[in-house]
């Protein structure tokens, strides 16, 4: 029997899933391990010491990076910024250049050591992206770049955690991004969804997590 449309492409979605590749600094570590160091990072330097997430995306990494900017600032507890303001966009992009408009607004928001930048882009190699994974990596700051598609990208050469998704189209490499995002969100928050026996409510009155 034929497997329809659907099924394979949710099938590919969990390999893209299980095969993403996982770096600390150029050393591949298992998915476990990589998580619980992010964490662990997150936890006893940034949140303890009062630091401070980037997020950086084009298209729709970009709607990512806004998502996940909101998400770890109203519920991880960790003031996170995304350029989603277009004139601040525009702005930097027409006075120095496109290539450098992110780069231009991590500096100035004066980014230190206690803080921590996430990029998201599914080639890795996009110039804006790179520009502000070679600031980072010269001035000591963590970062944490998602990319796919060829394993030979700028993203993981440059980053500190590197997490690349080996799928070939751009759709499901943006898919895959997405649900790890939220993966990394709800283990610092302590999430589990298999063991949830009742649905989450973010309304103020009755919040639950």
């Amino acid at each position: 029997m034929k497997i329809s449309y659907e099924k394979n492409y949710i099938t590919s979605i969990t390999r893209g899933l299980n095969s993403a590749n996982c770096k600390l600094d150029s050393q591949e570590l298992s998915i476990e391990s990589f998580f619980e160091s992010l964490v662990g990072f997150l936890k006893n330097t940034v949140k303890e010491k009062g630091g401070k997430i980037y997020f950086f995306g084009n298209g729709a990494s970009a709607s990512f990076s806004n998502h996940m900017a909101l998400d770890w600032s109203k519920n991880g507890g960790i003031l996170s910024l995304s350029l989603s303001d277009s004139s601040m966009l525009t702005a930097l992009a027409n006075d120095y250049s496109f290539e450098s408009s992110f780069l231009e607004f991590l500096k100035i928001n004066k980014p230190t050591t206690n803080d921590l930048v996430i990029t998201t882009s599914s080639s890795g190699n996009s110039p804006n992206i790179v520009s502000v994974l070679n600031y980072c990596a010269e001035h000591n700051i963590k970062t944490f770049a998602l990319s796919g598609l060829r394993e030979n990208n700028n993203s993981i050469q440059l980053s500190n955690y590197s997490l690349f998704v080996p799928m070939k189209t751009y759709g499901m490499v943006e898919c895959i991004h997405q649900i790890f995002h939220h993966l990394l969100l709800d283990r610092f928050m302590e999430i589990f969804e298999w063991e949830k026996e009742e649905a989450q409510n973010m309304n103020f009155k009755d919040f639950k997590l």
